[in-house]
């Protein structure tokens, strides 16, 4: 237990994160959107589970998936050997299942720091990925591929390296990011051999409420916040709101595959992710009238890549972003998110995330392409996406 003399969140936060790197453990820090609570997992296995979720069977834990998961098998799992909850400023719920008996007296036995580790990734050279002429030209190529019928839409990412602020503190950052998004989906992770990432994402993949409902949502379009504030008066050009229609008839035709049709649908509508605003429809249904427990395991593989950050068709898409983009996304663009925890599942995909090496956070950001795209608009869209990040990063206080 974390000792008396040490009851402030942000404190706590950093000596159990510290212990847990020290102990060589996996770590999830998580806030979901419009909550005000903050979770802590720790994962004390050397090696975390990985294959094909089943989020009917799975115990309580945290899931983090790549961009690219061959039938759905390089799912990482932590599993929940330790689960902490802060509510508010700093009261907390302790959940434990296998915690060593050291890793308390680690806790409080630390000395106040600067330095605050993390576990690092040797990533691939991903230097040409951040090059504006090679995302022009993966933009160029897109629309022609569109243009001969290849696909309706494909979604080209790249990244941005940025050196770490002095005296980076990871834990730090995190708060920083729940403050700066309260609507957002916040996340902290950190596995040995897989590295760090952190990231705000917007954009609900999957949520289970028990075996009562199930909720999923189509996000698209991108747009700066509006100077006054008022979300009702965004407008929409065509291309925005064909690429939002896009995403929301392949949530539907999903729906289709598995001959469900008792859905609540609703929406388009404008909504803000920090520095940006997008179009959102949400999709509702009721697991216990449609008898349908197994649902969200059904549709997390239907889903996954959505339309949102690989394109449509899903297969072609793919094809010419493995063949165009030269860069190892990882992490960016799959999922993530608590599963079975307090008997609930909210799985989001992996936006607005960077993966903190070294000395650098790498950025990663898309966007999506169709056949009334500017390359040029399509690159600014991507610098807006990072910034949403490098605001919070590089903020003095």
């Amino acid at each position: 237990m974390i000792t008396e003399s040490k009851t402030g969140k942000i404190v706590a936060l950093r000596d159990l994160w510290k212990a847990a790197i020290k102990v060589n453990a996996s770590v999830a820090m998580w806030r979901l959107p419009a909550s005000s609570s903050v979770h802590f997992l720790v994962d004390f296995s050397n090696t975390p589970a990985k294959g094909r979720l089943n989020l009917q069977t799975k115990e309580p834990g945290f899931a983090v998936s790549p961009f690219l998961s061959p039938e759905d098998n390089e799912s990482i799992y932590l599993k929940a050997d330790l689960h902490m909850t802060f509510v508010g400023s700093g009261d907390k719920i302790e959940e434990s299942q296998n915690v060593p008996a050291s890793f308390w007296s680690i806790v409080n036995g630390q000395k106040e720091s600067a330095s605050i580790p993390y576990h690092l990734n040797i990533r691939p050279d991903t230097k040409i990925s951040g090059e504006k002429d090679h995302f022009i030209r993966m933009v160029k190529n897109g629309i022609r591929a569109i243009e001969c019928g290849e696909f309706a839409k494909v979604v080209m990412a790249r990244t941005l390296d940025e050196p770490l602020i002095k005296n980076f503190d990871i834990v730090d950052q995190f708060c920083r990011l729940e403050k700066a998004h309260p609507a957002a989906f916040i996340n902290l992770v950190s596995i040995p051999g897989r590295g760090t990432w952190i990231g705000a994402s917007p954009e609900l993949l999957v949520e289970t409420l028990g075996n009562r409902n199930f909720r999923t949502v189509s996000l698209a379009g991108t747009q700066p916040f509006p100077e006054d504030g008022d979300l009702k008066d965004a407008a929409w050009n065509q291309k925005e709101i064909e690429e939002q229609a896009m995403v929301s008839r392949y949530v539907i035709e999903q729906f289709k595959t598995i001959r469900l049709r008792e859905f609540e649908e609703s929406g388009p509508r404008t909504v803000r992710a920090g520095s940006m605003i997008h179009l959102k429809t949400e999709y509702m249904v009721d697991m216990e009238n449609t008898n349908f427990p197994e649902l969200g395991t059904v549709m997390l593989h239907l889903l996954h890549p959505t339309s949102s950050v690989c394109g449509m068709p899903k297969f072609p898409a793919l094809q010419f972003i493995v063949a165009n983009e030269h860069l190892n996304r990882e992490f960016y663009s799959g999922f993530l998110g608590p599963v079975n925890i307090n008997g609930n599942t909210q799985l989001y995909v992996n936006l607005r995330c960077m993966q903190i090496l070294r000395t650098r956070a790498v950025m990663y950001a898309g966007a999506g392409i169709t056949h009334d795209s500017d390359p040029e608009k399509e690159w600014d869209e991507t610098a807006l996406k990072c910034q949403t990040l490098l605001d919070v990063m590089n903020r003095d206080s």
